[in-house]
């Protein structure tokens, strides 16, 4: 199985989950045998990127491929720029959160609330993936 050129080990997925899947988690997760583990989802606002809370989640060291971040945000352009900066930090692929229902991610339009705006989860699909593609990452 593949997504996009990256090989996966197997069909075990580890979804992203907040307060969850930091990185000794996935860490765990993969030695026992899950083929794709995701990240606790990154902000999309530049200025808490710099945070210890967003620092930590976009710090991939030690661990083994593929790093797969789950970005989150409502504005294509920073879901775009927030793509690249976690591709610079190492991520081999870029998962778009529409699926959380949680009332603080969802208050903002982010997460599973994008789904009521489909020209704006198209808008952001799109810019993500233009802004992936020519990094070769799905």
């Amino acid at each position: 199985m593949h997504i996009g050129h990256i090989p996966l080990a197997n069909r075990l997925f580890v979804a992203p989950m907040a307060g969850v899947t930091d990185r000794p988690f996935r860490q765990l997760c993969k030695q026992l045998g899950a083929g794709y583990a995701v990240s606790e989802m990154v902000t999309s606002r530049k200025d808490l990127w710099n945070s210890l809370k967003t620092s930590r989640r976009a710090n991939h060291d030690g661990e083994p491929g593929p790093i797969a971040v789950q970005i989150a945000g409502t504005e294509a352009a920073m879901m775009a720029e927030a793509a690249v900066y976690n591709i610079e930090r190492g991520a081999q692929i870029i998962d778009i959160n529409m699926g959380c229902p949680a009332k603080k991610v969802c208050n903002k339009w982010a997460g599973s609330a994008l789904m009521q705006d489909e020209a704006l989860a198209v808008s952001i699909a799109a810019a993500v993936v233009e802004a992936c593609a020519p990094r070769n990452v799905p």
